[in-house]
């Protein structure tokens, strides 16, 4: 079927699919950090306070996450211009809903929508390209796929700035609605249905073990940093827990799991999963957190905040160029190595950061921070997935989607849960804060935060020593008990 639809297929026919698919993709990737440089004014307009915030952001991976693993079941079980036509309603609903939100409530939900939407709109890019291009072409087309997504929410805060300096932040939802139609409308033209449908059974009780286990630990670490182990926190993570210990001995047991945890069986790729989610809690919470130093303790407008911003992404962009061909004459360690010596110098210049910090500096180690993420998990995803037999490939790249959004998230929950809690600690006991006395804080705060994503990191930078660059590595045997 896959060799028929390959010589089926020109290349002129394979473009005109991939670009509504593409498109969408752009626009899901970009509403990860559209809102961030939002935030102070959305703190402001909803009277709600810098933990409470975040979740805006990390709802909306959270749930991309949850939904990545049950993609790779819609992508076997739906016909691909109905799948992608019904991704595209329920993101645009999602976006609808936000752009006319008045209330917190009401925001995070119209994000949990967008982000449904979005988990099927990023990994049908994988799927679709599988099934349309041969192996000798495949390469080329990822890669493309992979910028796509990269540059999205590398522009997002540029954007977001740009709008927010001439109109308020309903118009970072209002402006995604044509782009939308238009994609869904291309959709409709150009899509085939390309992918094989095997109609597998899908487990609903996996789908609520993994929604119930990973929600409820970043549910539980978030109100944790701001309420303390409360008893609802502690059920909280005690429910998160179990769940996803019942979800992993699931998967073992089930003929179709809803994720192919065999994959853990390679060494190599469990331990760049490891690192992949490690690393990535550090760039969304950092462009959670720069954006607030920036506003509300520099004074910077929307606009000025995104152009500060925008160095880092380009040179982002340049990085994971770099980056790719880097692995392909001297592998992930050392690269990874490098980056993550880059990643500490930058986390921990931004835990100093200061009232005397220059906006100069603060664009400085914002680029060491996003250049290095980039020498880290490209090449660490690319010899993770280089372990799995071709049988295997599918159920990986979905596996390292699911850890950079969950990184993602877990990292925002965690640093920007920190920074709230810090904040509000240090202005409690004073009755009426003076401008400078707020702004110390908002620092201060801040600085605790980069330093506890910098323990993260240092443990990650120890894992990157176990990394080997051999395609072929030892396999780990496990029983169908996943004991």
């Amino acid at each position: 079927m896959a060799d028929e639809m390959h010589s089926r297929l020109t290349e002129k026919r394979r473009t005109l699919i991939m670009l509504p698919i593409l498109l969408s993709a752009f626009l899901a990737a970009l509403n990860e950090t559209l809102l961030n440089v939002a935030f102070p004014q959305l703190m402001s307009s909803l009277n709600v306070t810098t933990s409470t915030i975040q979740w805006l952001s990390t709802t909306y991976m959270l749930t991309i996450g949850i939904i990545v693993p049950i993609v790779a079941f819609l992508l076997q079980s739906i016909k691909t211009k109905p799948l992608f036509l019904s991704a595209m309603l329920i993101f645009t609903i999602g976006t609808i809903s936000g752009a006319i939100s008045q209330t917190f409530l009401a925001l995070l939900i119209s994000r949990i929508v967008q982000g449904i939407g979005a988990g099927i709109l990023l990994t049908m890019i994988m799927g679709v390209i599988i099934e349309i291009y041969p192996v000798a072409k495949r390469g080329a087309a990822m890669g493309t796929g992979i910028m796509v997504v990269v540059f999205a929410p590398a522009i997002g805060p540029t954007v977001s700035g740009i709008v927010l300096q001439y109109l308020n932040w309903h118009w970072l939802f209002f402006m995604v609605i044509p782009f939308a139609i238009v994609a869904a409308i291309f959709g409709i033209r150009t899509i085939e249905n390309v992918t094989t449908l095997t109609k597998p059974r899908i487990d609903v009780l996996s789908i609520a073990l993994s929604t119930i286990g990973f929600g409820g630990l970043i549910f539980g670490i978030s109100v944790s940093e701001s309420s303390g182990f409360n008893t609802t926190v502690l059920i909280s993570l005690v429910c998160g827990i179990i769940g996803l210990v019942i979800f992993i001995k699931r998967q073992f047991r089930l003929v179709q799991p809803l994720l192919q945890l065999q994959t853990f069986r390679y060494p190599m790729f469990s331990l760049g999963i490891i690192i992949i989610f490690i690393t990535f809690m550090i760039p969304i919470a950092t462009s959670i957190i720069l954006p607030i130093i920036l506003q509300r303790v520099m004074g910077l407008t929307p606009i000025v905040t995104g152009l500060a911003l925008l160095p880092g992404n380009i040179f982002s962009l340049v990085a994971a160029l770099i980056a790719g061909r880097l692995f392909d004459r001297i592998g992930a360690k050392k690269i990874a190595i490098a980056g993550y010596f880059v990643l500490i110098v930058g986390l921990f210049c931004l835990s100093r950061v200061s009232l005397s910090t220059t906006l100069f500096q603060v664009i400085v180690f914002h680029c060491c921070i996003l250049i290095s993420i980039q020498f880290i998990t490209i090449p660490i995803q690319t010899n993770s997935l280089n372990q799995l037999p071709n049988e295997y490939n599918t159920h990986g790249v979905g596996i390292s989607n699911t850890a950079l959004q969950l990184g993602g998230a877990f990292g925002s929950a965690i640093f920007i849960g920190l920074m709230g809690a810090i904040e509000g600690n240090e202005l409690a006991s004073v009755k009426n804060p003076t401008i400078y006395q707020t702004h110390s804080a908002v620092v201060s705060s801040a600085g605790y935060a980069f330093l506890a994503a910098l323990a993260f990191v240092l443990i990650g930078l120890v894992l990157v020593f176990f990394i080997k660059n051999d395609k072929k590595t030892r396999v780990i045997t496990l029983n169908t008990d996943g004991e």
